[in-house]
């Protein structure tokens, strides 16, 4: 009997389509969008202008401004510190921000003294050009050229800057394990279906995101901020994804000669099937806790392959990471089976995509006590073929 862990993927969609905006709000609406609810919320008055702030910190902490000058709007001064206050604490740390000096000034009107706004003087932390992450771990030093050759692999092609920017900065900032981000008008001019559509495609491109949790956004005349919430730990996430690189070439080189000899794209993707059902196991324990860290784990490529126990998530990323670095193209799908959730792959063969679901044929799934019984009930399907047994969009 098979026995798949349950991707909630309603809950999926929750964290991509309800984007909320910032503070709690006192109504909320609903508006349809291709056919899909999504929230929509009135902003309290620190709330809007946390937002707005937030904005102006951002551009002017990239520019590496020394002074930042900041408007009262018209609030009272105890709305605009309590928004001050929040704008400084989402902002600062993400641009490495030593400390912050604030000075509040005032204009003398009719002899009474009104608030106007604030000064902010910025110390900004020495950050070497030759490191872009000084520890993971307490052990690893990453440098800019390392990191970077690191990120491009684990991007798709579709996703690298030179091919979407917006989906770049999105699938980065998430591989980063990045609290927020700042998305110009440039990029994104404010329309929810752009930014939807940009979040959907970055989340079901990749299982190894299996531990965002959260998404929300503000915006304004001068661009978006992008909120994540994770389930794991930064220094976790970072681990994993800056890893991975050095696991796929590790385990490659187990296969690899015979890869190379294989005479056939399809004898290279079923050697590339095998060697995951052989070596990973589903982690049936998991299915007994259902802890969110370890869903994000288990559907993670790097956990799968160090640690030979994943679920679908990392079966489906551990197969596609594979691929492509012999050069196969393969994808991650995401749909359901035996109405629950789950995701498998499809591989590029010639000019037709076909199926394959590494987790159902691995033989653990039916009972079979022996690892040398390999199934291919779901090894190089047509889509007719898979839509008896499989669901998606």
């Amino acid at each position: 009997m098979k026995k798949i862990f349950k991707i909630n993927v309603v809950f999926l969609m929750i964290i991509l389509l309800t984007t909320l905006i910032s503070n709690v709000p006192s109504t909320k609406t609903f508006s349809a969008i291709n056919n899909k609810k999504v929230y929509a919320a009135k902003i309290s008055p620190v709330g809007l202008l946390t937002n707005k702030y937030t904005t102006v910190l951002n551009l002017e902490m990239k520019k590496k401004a020394p002074i930042i000058v900041l408007s009262a709007n018209g609030y009272t001064e105890k709305i605009t510190d309590a928004a001050l206050n929040r704008a400084i604490n989402t902002t600062k740390d993400i641009n490495n921000v030593e400390n912050i000096r604030v000075t509040k000034h005032y204009s003398i009107s009719k002899k009474k003294r009104v608030f106007v706004g604030y000064s902010l003087k910025i110390n900004y932390k020495k950050v070497q050009n030759t490191s872009i992450l000084n520890q993971i771990n307490g052990q690893a030093t990453i440098d800019q050229q390392s990191y970077l050759q690191r990120l491009d692999f684990f991007l798709l092609d579709k996703h690298k800057e030179s091919n979407d920017k917006l989906n770049y900065e999105i699938a980065k900032a998430i591989f980063e394990g990045k609290s927020s981000i700042f998305i110009d008008k440039s990029l994104y001019s404010g329309d929810i279906k752009i930014l939807s559509a940009a979040l959907e495609d970055v989340l079901y491109s990749y299982s190894d995101f299996a531990y965002l949790r959260q998404i929300r956004y503000s915006s304004d005349s001068m661009g978006t901020t992008i909120y994540f919430g994770y389930s794991l730990p930064k220094q976790e996430i970072l681990k994993m994804n800056l890893g991975l690189y050095d696991v796929i070439k590790n385990t490659a080189s187990k296969i690899e000669t015979k890869v190379n000899e294989a005479n056939t794209i399809e004898e290279k993707i079923k050697i590339i099937h095998d060697y995951i059902a052989y070596n990973l196991s589903y982690d049936v324990d998991f299915l007994k806790t259902g802890d969110e860290q370890q869903y994000a784990r288990d559907s993670h490529a790097y956990y799968a392959l160090t640690t030979n126990k994943a679920i679908c998530g990392g079966y489906s990323s551990a197969f596609q990471r594979l691929a492509k670095y012999f050069g196969i193209d393969s994808i991650i799908v995401v749909g359901t089976s035996d109405g629950e959730g789950h995701a498998w792959n499809k591989v590029k063969v010639g000019d037709a995509w076909l199926h394959v679901d590494v987790t159902f044929d691995d033989p653990i799934m039916y009972g079979y006590s022996s690892k040398n019984v390999i199934r291919y009930d779901y090894f190089l399907k047509t889509d007719e073929e898979m839509s008896k047994t499989h669901k998606w969009n």
